[in-house]
């Protein structure tokens, strides 16, 4: 990532592009009950907003006061916008403005923008709080407008904090369709596979909103991963788990030889806790297309932390904020292992960049580079190894890659094009083309034989000269 205030040539390309998409803050409703355009243009959100993806104190621990947005993340706020567009009408009258009760500005100094930066503030300045506690710091800084629906104004509020706190994290994207819920609900695309490993429900109850956010987002399953009970601190090859590691290297597992050998559909989400989720009823594997976003969490610390415990249990099951730090680097470390350190992965995913629409609409910069360079590096990125254990360079996401690296083991080639790409056995790999050179070259010389014998009796039959 480059400093604050510095613009490359591929930022001026990404210049965010005001007026480029209508939220659903900026629309009327008619008598009918439907949308119709304000009279106002259409809006964007203000690129100041950005502020949140950058550090509270600077490298001496002094406060940072931010004067420029961080750079080449144009992609987060058209994705931000779009979140906006589609949140339920109850939360969306909350960021009403003060003169117009049914319109609401995204740009500086709005309720939107106000709301969602102190939201920010909030969570990062305090651990271990609950929804509940946030809202109640929420409207001592900026009340949000009156509510004037038939729901409840508290469950209003409570669902409008939730959903900035999955906007902010990217952990989850809050349900649009709660006007007959009462729980906190989050959203699941029609037909999305579930592997049962992330998600054990996509609602709960508005009860555990009075709770840390870490219980709250245990509830949900396992959206925010921590290491296995059973793993040391410290790899280390003089502990007794030793003999269980397992050594991977780019030719033993990548994008390639996922989608070759066990036909996986890749899946470009949204959402970070959906990372290397692979589904093997629907041979679906789900990636996260937003790696910059882990980056700029790692600077600043950002909102993925409020879901941190601070409950330092043995057996706990929720992550820690050390974890999250794993969390994060194990993510941008998976693209290098799964495309950018073999060719044929690069190739493919430079195949899925023509091909697949969800990765050519609003990209990140950073996908591309991360996994189209042979050779990648960055201070936040762990560097490339040719050789990687899941019990010290994946130790939270070690379960998920291992599912994918045991499956492929169990899988052999179904055809010649498979066999001949295949080099996770090197012996094999070697005697297939020592045996197919050899019965060449054998089947070259006996054609040879056969002309020249079929010459010599030509030329004894005096057919030929």
């Amino acid at each position: 990532m480059e400093k604050v205030g510095q613009v490359s040539i591929f930022e001026k390309s990404l210049r965010p592009r005001r007026h480029s998409y209508t939220s659903r803050l900026g629309l009327r409703r008619n008598k009918s009950g439907s949308s119709s355009l304000a009279s106002e243009s259409p809006q964007a959100v203000d690129p100041s907003i950005l502020t949140i993806l950058q550090p509270q104190i600077d490298e001496r621990g002094n406060p940072y006061a931010p004067n420029f947005p961080p750079s080449d993340f144009d992609w987060y706020l058209k994705w931000l916008c779009v979140q906006i567009s589609i949140l339920p009408e109850a939360e969306a009258s909350l960021l009403a403005n003060d003169a117009d009760s049914n319109t609401t500005r995204l740009g500086e100094n709005s309720r939107f923008h106000r709301t969602f930066l102190a939201i920010n503030q909030i969570i990062r300045s305090e651990d271990n709080l609950s929804i509940d506690e946030i809202l109640e710091k929420l409207m001592e800084k900026n009340p949000l407008a009156p509510y004037s629906g038939t729901h409840d104004v508290l469950v209003v509020q409570r669902r409008l904090v939730f959903a900035m706190l999955g906007w902010q994290s990217m952990l989850f994207l809050p349900a649009s369709n709660t006007s007959r819920s009462s729980n906190l609900n989050i959203y699941r695309a029609p037909g999305e596979p579930n592997s049962g490993l992330i998600f054990d429900d996509w609602s709960v109850s508005m009860d555990l909103a009075d709770r840390p956010l870490a219980i709250l987002l245990k509830a949900f399953g396992n959206l925010l991963p921590a290491r296995p009970h059973s793993s040391e601190n410290i790899a280390s090859e003089l502990t007794k788990q030793a003999f269980s590691w397992k050594a991977l290297g780019s030719s033993d597992i990548n994008g390639y030889l996922l989608h070759t050998l066990l036909r996986l559909h890749i899946r470009w989400v949204d959402t970070l806790s959906l990372h290397l989720d692979y589904d093997k009823s629907t041979k679906s594997l789900s990636l996260f297309r937003h790696p910059s976003f882990c980056v700029a969490m790692l600077q600043s610390r950002g909102a993925i932390y409020s879901f941190a415990s601070t409950e330092l249990y043995p057996i706990d099951p929720r992550a820690t904020s050390d974890e999250i730090t794993h969390f994060l680097k194990e993510t941008l470390l998976s693209y290098r292992l799964l495309f950018g350190q073999a060719k044929a992965s690069r190739r493919f995913f430079k195949n899925m960049l023509k091909s697949e629409t969800v990765l050519c609409c609003n990209p990140d910069p950073l996908l591309r580079p991360l996994c189209l360079d042979e050779y990648f590096a960055h201070p936040l990125v762990p560097p490339d190894r040719n050789v990687y254990v899941t019990a010290r360079d994946f130790l939270v996401l070690g379960s998920r890659v291992e599912r994918l690296a045991n499956e492929l083991d169990a899988t052999k080639p179904k055809s010649l094009i498979a066999l001949l790409h295949d080099r996770r056995d090197t012996l094999q790999y070697w005697t297939f083309w020592f045996v197919a050179c050899f019965g060449a070259i054998g089947i070259f010389l006996s054609i040879v034989q056969v002309v020249l014998t079929s010459i010599q009796v030509l030329q004894a039959s005096g057919k030929i000269a």
